[in-house]
């Protein structure tokens, strides 16, 4: 019955996880596709990319990020500073799935260790 039940929930969640997956796709507008940028030519020569006008929430990181934060670059004050409570609760739910893990197999050996020492 267990069995059934975790494989029925592992299916909702894989359906839901497509649904929405397709819904972003297409409802979701795209800013920016990347399909002008040569990431090689961008790095040797980041001159030739116009980067006068970004749109929307690019132009407050491009404008307004390194003075607000003081960071050494956008990416740090994005993912420490704005992102910087996320980032943290993110991390703790990561350590919490880690330690619970370790705990569940500890318990598992250790239920298997006592009913194989009880029958010899």
């Amino acid at each position: 019955m267990k069995k059934t039940i975790t494989l029925m929930s592992l299916l909702v969640i894989l359906v839901c996880g497509i649904v929405a997956v397709q819904y972003a796709y297409r409802e979701i507008p795209v800013t920016y596709d990347g399909s002008d940028t040569n990431v090689m030519d961008l790095y040797n020569n980041p001159t030739q990319y116009d980067v006068s006008d970004p749109d929307g929430v690019a132009d407050i990181i491009v404008k307004e990020n390194l003075e607000k934060t003081m960071a050494a670059n956008n990416v740090a004050a994005v993912v420490f500073d704005f992102r910087g409570f996320d980032t943290l609760g993110e991390s703790f739910i990561l350590l919490t799935a880690i330690a619970g893990s370790f705990v569940i197999l500890s318990i598992h050996k250790k239920k298997k260790e006592e009913e194989g020492g009880a029958a010899e």
